[in-house]
């Protein structure tokens, strides 16, 4: 299809829709794969957590793809389950052209990263005025933010600072935008969710890549232990 401009390996991001055309959770990652003469494409079968998320024939989705630092989602139905070798696909109809599309939410991924972080009141806290950095824990990750667990209480509204290893040292700014405090309260006794505002776009492709890796090789793990 002229107006869809996918190419072999590109990340997709996949909603599903119920016949009422409401969201169906959650957001599943996945891969385009290629076109098919009859106008159809094939994706690889959308996963999460590491496992594939079953699509029946007839269920619609929205796919969403980056290009050039642009977010762009075409609406589908998918059409049959196949596997090629060892790739479970996803046949899929597109239903549309390509839209020009916000950044809305991003998949989040169940993850334990250890983290430095710091947190201070106003964005524009000089660096030395920060304080010093203190450990903690993601509970997840996205294009999008962190779920952070941490042993100092968190202030809703306030900044972190913060740096990760995720193949690459990932140095972010977020805000604090939920708190809860951990009911059984172990190692960690808050729950603080950060949504990134000062994050070089390179970066947050990287963060998505990783997330997408990540989840390729816990399913292939999956498929060597059959």
């Amino acid at each position: 299809m002229e107006t869809i401009k996918l190419t072999l390996g590109d990340k997709l991001e996949v909603e599903l829709y119920d016949n009422n055309n409401q969201r169906i959770h959650p957001l599943l990652v996945s891969q385009f794969e290629r076109f098919l003469p009859d106008g159809s494409m094939e994706i690889h079968a959308p996963i999460q957590g590491g496992r594939i998320f079953p699509v029946h024939r007839g269920v619609e989705m929205d796919i969403i793809y980056e290009r050039k630092g642009e977010l762009y989602k075409i609406r589908a139905v998918a059409l049959e389950r196949n596997i090629d070798g060892r790739i479970y696909l996803l046949r899929v109809m597109p239903k549309s052209g390509e839209e020009h599309i916000q950044r809305r939410v991003f998949f989040r991924f169940g993850c334990i990263l250890d983290v430095q972080y710091r947190m201070f009141a106003d964005k524009n806290t000089k660096v030395e005025d920060r304080g010093a950095f203190l450990k903690g824990i993601t509970k997840d990750i996205s294009g999008g933010g962190i779920c952070l667990l941490t042993n100092e209480k968190p202030v809703y509204g306030w900044y972190i600072e913060g740096n990760l290893d995720i193949g690459f040292n990932l140095n972010f700014i977020g805000r604090i935008v939920r708190v809860f405090d951990i009911r059984d309260k172990g190692k960690f006794k808050y729950e603080t969710g950060v949504e990134f505002v000062d994050i070089r776009e390179m970066d947050r492709e990287k963060v998505i890549r990783f997330i997408f890796d990540s989840q390729r090789k816990l399913l292939k793990k999956g498929w060597s232990t059959k």
